[in-house]
């Protein structure tokens, strides 16, 4: 997590990160539906919206994920995709456990 100290200290701030979190890892199994099925256009969007809002939480590395989830599936290239889709969730997950590690109790 690369964020503003001062938004880690809230605990409204805190609540919106965890439920983020929590709605990306439960859209995995979803993308790697979409990535079985070639759906790069949709696979697409999700890599344009996490890029955005990754960022905006202060989680550069899955945004940096995003965007190339979101060039590579311009390319169709599913073995590349499903290499990133991995990639990403296992940063994915390393910064909930660093998450829950910091906040939760």
């Amino acid at each position: 997590m690369d964020m503003n100290e001062d938004l880690l200290d809230d605990p409204e701030f805190q609540l919106l990160i965890q439920k983020y979190l929590e709605y990306i890892m439960k859209s995995i199994p979803e993308l790697k539906a979409k990535l079985n099925k070639r759906n790069f256009e949709e696979i697409k969007d999700f890599g344009h919206n996490l890029k955005g809002v990754a960022k905006g939480y202060g989680f550069d590395e899955l945004g940096k994920l995003g965007g190339k989830i979101e060039t590579v599936s311009s390319s169709e290239n599913f073995d590349l995709l499903k290499n990133l889709i991995s990639d990403f969730e296992a940063a994915l997950n390393k910064e909930y456990q660093l998450f829950k590690g910091k906040f939760q109790t």
